[in-house]
């Protein structure tokens, strides 16, 4: 069912800039964001966000999915 999830939860996190922002909006866990952001990121075999610690930025390839 999380895969219905995965690309609303990337829109929101691309949005929000944080894993932690965007688990927020969507009322749920930190980590469950992270799953399904790698989840997303597997099934499409590319990075779509640089992550850092302190915020997450679209990598090329998630500008051009976003």
């Amino acid at each position: 069912m999380d895969q219905f999830k995965q690309i609303p939860t990337f829109v929101e996190v691309a949005a929000k800039g944080r894993l932690s922002d965007a688990a927020r909006a969507e009322v749920i866990a930190p980590a469950i964001i992270g799953r399904r952001l790698e989840t997303l990121e597997e099934r499409l075999s590319v990075k779509l966000l640089q992550r850092t610690i302190s915020k997450i930025v679209l990598a090329n390839e998630g500008e051009a999915f976003l």
